[in-house]
């Protein structure tokens, strides 16, 4: 079984990236401290506040 989460996912979703698009997620997502989803997450919420 699983483990419990607070706010659980259920999309996916992918795209295709070369090789230097790949480190420089890695890299940005080192530097935050956090990893790739989080860090597509957090962008993503970046995006949306910009535009209100």
């Amino acid at each position: 079984m699983g483990r419990s989460v607070e706010k659980p996912k259920k999309f996916i979703v992918s795209c295709r990236i070369d090789d230097q698009e790949m480190e420089l997620l890695k890299k940005a997502a080192k530097q935050s401290g956090t990893n790739i989803s989080s860090l597509l997450r957090r962008s993503l919420l970046g995006l949306t506040k910009a535009r209100n």
